[in-house]
Parts: structure tokens; sequence; C-alpha cells
């Protein structure tokens, strides 16, 4: 009985041994981190520079529409460009789940097929080492609604000089509201 029970030993911390040997041979030799733009970069510098520029702002709800000149101040700023959280793909959650393509001097960030996320597709476009634009979907489907914006931003030496966001909202058992907000910056 004993003998058996050895036997049975010497196997199990074999057994082991070639497991713990087999799984050394799947640890990969590189892990490659696919890298995306950080709009976080873009975002906390906009704010800071364009303290004390004012925003000419137009928002459409519906058929109804407003304007307004807003004087900002680096609080405001960070507010009103709050969208860029949403529209970053340097996010943990994003990690390899983007299709990227390049032409020319637009780089565009397309979420692939069975892939989960709020932002569906990012395009950047670079003039020297500056943005010049950037348009971005996002498009968020739950059970009792769906939202849905088409961002874009464009810049002019380094600053954002407009913006627009357009899109829907739809709640269950509701009417879809359509919504669109433009803003132009000044001095």
């Amino acid at each position: 009985m004993r003998s058996q029970f050895h036997g049975l030993k010497i196997f199990q911390i074999g057994l082991f041994i070639l497991i713990l040997a087999g799984c050394q041979k799947m640890k990969p030799e590189k892990i490659s981190i696919p890298e995306y733009p950080d709009l976080g970069e873009v975002y906390n510098s906009q704010y800071r520079e364009l303290d004390s520029r004012s925003l000419e702002k137009e928002v459409s709800l519906d058929s109804k529409t407003e304007s307004n000149t807003f004087s900002m101040d680096t609080a405001k700023w960070k507010e009103e460009l709050s969208f860029f959280a949403e529209m970053n793909p340097n996010q943990p959650e994003y990690v390899g789940v983007f299709e990227v393509t390049e032409t020319g001097n637009m780089k565009t960030l397309k979420l692939r097929e069975n892939e989960i996320g709020i932002l569906k597709s990012v395009s950047l476009e670079k003039s020297d080492e500056n943005y010049s634009k950037i348009i971005a979907t996002i498009h968020e489907d739950k059970d009792v609604y769906a939202h849905h914006r088409e961002i874009e931003v464009s810049f002019e030496n380094g600053l954002i000089n407009s913006f627009s966001i357009e899109g829907y909202q739809k709640i269950m058992f509701k009417d879809t509201v359509r919504f669109r907000i433009r803003g132009e910056v000044s001095l």
C-alpha cells in the first residue's frame, strides 16, 4: 500500500513539473501593446491655452436654436471640452480593439467588429506636429436608450478654433431627440 502511495506521489510531482515546463513555453517573448494617440494630453493643453478666449456657441434641440457668446476661463473651458474624455482611444478598455489605417496625414482608428466600446471611430489629421482636425463617432446602445454623437474639432496653429457635436438620443417609448452644438473660439 505504501509503495502505491509513493508511486502516486512521484507521478503527481512529475505531472506538476511537466505542466510547469509546458507553461514556460507558452510565455510570450514580447508583448506588444498598440499605441493610440492620447487625446487626454490634447484636452489638458487646450483648456489651459484657451483661457480668456471667448466662445460663440449655438445649440439646437430638434427645431429650436439658441446662440450666445460666453467669456471663458480655464474652468469653463475644461467643462466645455469634456467630450475629449469620451473620444480618447488611449484608455485601458480600448487596448487592441481598433483597426488602424493611415492615409496621408489622416490616421483612423475604427472599432473592430465584435469589440465593445462607445467610441466607434476616431480620425486624426495632423499638419506638421499639431492636429488640424479630429473627427469621432460615439454611440451608446443600452436597454432603455440609445445616444449617438458625431464630433468634429478643428484646430488652427495648434489651438481649437471650432467644434461641432451632432447627434440624437432615443429613450424607450419616447420620440427621438436630435441635437447640435457648434462652438467657435474667438479672442
